[in-house]
């Protein structure tokens, strides 16, 4: 399985993109602030990235 992308609504992942840089993309169009990832496909998603000051900052996550 791969990982796949997407961005925080109201506290709920949202699938966009099999690719980070397809989620920023996607964030940044549609005025979202926060990407995130669900490894390998699982249930469970976790917050990669935050836009801040216009600006993509990565988080510490447990995976990188």
């Amino acid at each position: 399985m791969q990982n796949i992308f997407g961005i925080l609504s109201n506290g709920v992942h949202i699938d966009v993109s099999k690719t980070e840089r397809g989620a920023k993309q996607y964030a940044t169009k549609n005025n979202y602030d926060t990407v995130t990832i669900r490894y390998n496909g699982g249930y469970v998603a976790e917050v990669i990235s935050k836009k801040e000051g216009g600006k993509w900052k990565r988080l510490n996550t447990k995976n990188n």
